[in-house]
Order: C-alpha cells, then structure tokens, then sequence
C-alpha cells in the first residue's frame, strides 16, 4: 500500500535548522526585488524559531506570494511607495 502525501505534514517541520529552537506560528515581512524594485509584502504568516527567529513559509503562503509578486511584475497591483537604499557589502581580505 503505497503511503499517501500530506503537504502539511511532510514540507512543514517542528524544529529549527538551528537544531534547539521551536517553531512558532507569527507574522513576517517578505522583502523581494522585481523589475530593478523593492517589494515588501507585510502580514505574511510565517512558522518562527523562538531562539534564532528563523523563518519558515508554507506551501500555501510559498504560492500567494508568487501571486502577489506576478501580480506587481505585471502592473495589475498598486503597491504603496517606500523609501528603501541599496548598498554593497565590502570585505577586506586578510593578509
């Protein structure tokens, strides 16, 4: 009998990479950049580490932000406008 997949059990762990922390359900920001832009999609629920704040995204929230980001690729969203700065990390080698 072959064993039946169950999205929810098998992609959404209990435990941290970090290998000590316990998943938590929260809310998060997800920060992307699209067409040379910045979108920042607010109120993402997310599963967060109590010790390290990692964060996980299901498969159901995974594929509503594809939806959001194809949306603003293709000018059907109106998004807010925000301040936002790019810069480059540098590190000097040692000698």
């Amino acid at each position: 009998m072959d064993k039946q997949y169950d999205e929810k059990k098998e992609l959404i762990p209990d435990t941290c990479n970090c290998g000590r922390g316990r998943l938590r359900r929260g809310i998060t920001e997800y920060v992307t950049k699209v067409n040379g832009g910045v979108v920042v999609i607010k109120n993402v629920p997310a599963l967060i580490c109590d010790l390290c704040d990692e964060k996980y995204l299901t498969p159901e929230v995974s594929r509503e932000i594809d939806k959001v980001v194809k949306d603003f690729r293709e000018g059907r969203l109106l998004a807010k406008p925000i301040a936002a700065g790019e810069v480059e990390l540098k590190i000097k080698e040692a000698a």
